[in-house]
């Protein structure tokens, strides 16, 4: 905690945290220890995906786009990903079925950075916030 002082939270990403009793019950009393215990689910939080194809980067800002217009207000929405650059060092990273890291990752940061997704942010309305801000 000395050394990153911004840490918010404890994540159990796909299902790491999950794997036995005993990481859980480990997990548990750390976040409690370290006070990271931010559960989304006491904080009546939905998830948020795509709404459509995602395979490019254009297919990626139309989908998110279309599920940012689908979004109630008054209520508060989690959305995962990966944001990341097409570069060599992430070329290198991939798995049978998940070839394609780096340019699907380059597609998250295009969407999260193009101009007409943060103009539909605004227009809506929406309040991007973190984890810590749920617990504050």
């Amino acid at each position: 905690m000395k050394l990153i002082p911004g840490v918010s939270h404890v994540s159990g990403h796909m299902g790491c945290a999950f794997i036995s009793d005993d990481v859980q019950k480990l997990l548990r009393r750390l976040v409690k220890e370290y006070g990271l215990d931010i559960m989304l689910e006491d904080h009546d939080v939905e998830r948020a995906t795509y709404r459509g194809p995602k395979e490019t980067s254009e297919e990626k800002v139309t989908s998110f786009m279309a599920m940012l217009k689908s979004l109630e207000p008054g209520k508060t929405y989690i959305h995962v990903e990966h944001p990341g650059l097409d570069t060599a060092e992430l070329r290198a990273i991939h798995h049978i079925g998940y070839e394609d890291v780096a340019a699907d990752r380059q597609g998250v940061t295009d969407t999260w950075t193009d101009p007409r997704v943060e103009a539909l942010i605004k227009e809506k309305g929406i309040q991007l916030i973190s984890y810590k801000d749920l617990k504050d």
